[in-house]
């Protein structure tokens, strides 16, 4: 692989906080802790706890009769951890998923969900290819009756005729429909994988909702990019405003999240995070309950 893992993960939880604040718009902030709050419980747990992982989301404001829009970024950025802890096992990741939204009761959300999840996991394994990529996602969505496979198909007729920016807005539908923002995101990401900074600076161009596109577009384009790709100047320009979004207050916790969770998912034991801060694990300090070992070869434990 060309980037490790770690860097990975820590490029898909940066570009999605970087995605969403990139624009210059006059609107009241959002309040997204979702992401950090399921990546709580998977440190907590050593895994994925579904009654854990639901009682993480009641220790905050989740309002169920907001727009379609903040639900959609809302439900991404809840099963984000998921999506970075199951990508090697599609089964598993597709389960996962359903559980966690299967109360939304919205079928273009779950699609949507699923799509995102599906790219971000397919990054993360470093397996995009265009030409399979439509079909694999409405594999994994499966049976649908919504109009979101059809319309990512769409696009990626459009992406492989070089078509611009313009021409996809002028194919798409007025309204500001969960399908565009998705549609828009996955154009911005695909038409340009390897530049992270045209990928969010083309998906906050969407003028009906800006943040809700450049957070889906940031978070794929980071899984497949790593923080080697994001540019130095854009996370040391996140200020105190910004991460409180997320329910965090520096950039570092971000980066010990990250390494937590790649702890965890190697094999890792008692990897627990304080709140809001991750502990500091010192090698010395591991106690013989603590340890990683390759698969398939025996270690002390």
């Amino acid at each position: 692989m060309r980037y490790s893992l770690t860097s990975r993960i820590k490029g898909a939880l940066i570009g999605a906080l970087l995605g969403q604040s990139l624009t210059t718009t006059k609107e009241e902030p959002l309040y997204c802790k979702a992401a950090v709050q399921g990546l709580y419980s998977l440190l907590s747990q050593g895994g994925f706890n579904l009654e854990e992982y639901n009682q993480q989301f009641q220790q905050q404001d989740w309002d169920l009769d907001i727009a379609d829009d903040l639900m959609l970024l809302n439900s991404i950025l809840a099963t984000l951890p998921i999506a970075l802890f199951f990508h090697e096992n599609h089964l598993k990741l597709r389960e996962n998923l359903l559980l966690i939204i299967k109360d939304l009761n919205h079928p273009l959300i779950r699609d949507g969900v699923l799509s995102v999840c599906y790219l971000i996991a397919q990054s993360l394994n470093e397996k995009i290819n265009q030409n399979t990529l439509i079909s694999e996602i409405t594999y994994f969505i499966g049976e649908t009756k919504t109009e979101l496979p059809e319309k990512l198909r769409q696009v990626n007729n459009l992406i492989a005729e070089n078509a611009g920016y313009f021409e996809l807005q002028n194919c798409l539908d007025k309204e500001n429909s969960i399908s565009n923002i998705i549609a828009t995101a996955f154009y911005c990401f695909v038409s340009t994988k390897e530049d992270f900074r045209l990928t969010c600076s083309r998906a906050i161009k969407n003028q009906r909702n800006p943040r809700v596109c450049g957070a889906i577009a940031g978070a794929i384009s980071g899984s497949y990019n790593s923080m080697a790709g994001i540019p130095t100047t854009w996370h040391l320009g996140l200020d105190e405003a910004k991460l409180a979004q997320w329910g965090i207050t520096s950039f570092s916790q971000v980066v010990k999240l990250a390494d937590a969770l790649v702890a965890i998912w190697s094999g890792a034991y008692h990897v627990l995070p304080q709140p809001i801060e991750v502990q500091e694990v010192k090698p010395d300090s591991l106690s013989p309950s603590e340890a990683i070992a390759a698969p398939y070869i025996i270690r002390l434990r």
